[in-house]
């Protein structure tokens, strides 16, 4: 598994979330919206 192939797969919020450096981060959002893919 590659971690760019992963990053291209998800959507620009999901790589925003994954790609967050700045201290703790909190994900709100409802069922299906992708948070599992995001972590």
């Amino acid at each position: 598994m590659n971690i760019t192939n992963q990053l291209g797969r998800l959507n620009p919020r999901q790589r925003d979330a994954v790609l967050h450096r700045d201290g703790p981060l909190l994900i709100l959002a409802g069922a299906g919206s992708g948070k599992t893919r995001g972590i």
